[in-house]
């Protein structure tokens, strides 16, 4: 009766063991009906202390800690265009994109999104470029 049992707890914790791994995956989430989802993903040799993003109407997040290479899990926003406000601090430097309008940009407001940032500059961050791809 005690191997039967053992049997059973070691097969229940190995189906709900992957399970909880699984649904604790950044990447799997999304926003919520009728939202957009963004992420951050650093193309960097840097260490992103504060990311802040705003879309321009549409929400705005801050993400923390994005590593060289990283990529966060995907904050909810309203609705975003192909660019939007960013502001990165990296260990004390802070480097802004700042849009002057978003005339004619066409405006998301369902699905996900990664902001793929990257910082230039090999000794001190100079300058952010960015690339918005639809996930």
């Amino acid at each position: 009766m005690k191997r039967a049992t053992n049997l059973i707890v070691s097969a229940a914790v190995g189906f709900l063991l992957p399970a909880l791994f699984l649904s604790c995956d950044k990447d799997s989430e999304g926003p919520a009906e009728g939202e957009v989802g963004i992420r951050i993903e650093n193309l960097s040799t840097y260490t992103f202390d504060e990311v802040l993003v705003e879309t321009g109407g549409g929400g705005e997040q801050e993400y923390f800690d994005i590593s060289p290479g990283g990529r966060t899990g995907y904050k909810p926003f309203d609705f975003t265009y192909r660019y939007a406000y960013i502001r990165t601090i990296i260990e004390g430097d802070t480097l802004t994109l700042q849009p002057i309008d978003y005339v004619g940009e066409q405006r998301f407001t369902k699905g996900n999104f990664t902001f793929k940032v990257n910082i230039v500059g090999e000794t001190a961050p100079l300058y952010m470029v960015f690339e918005f791809r639809e996930d």
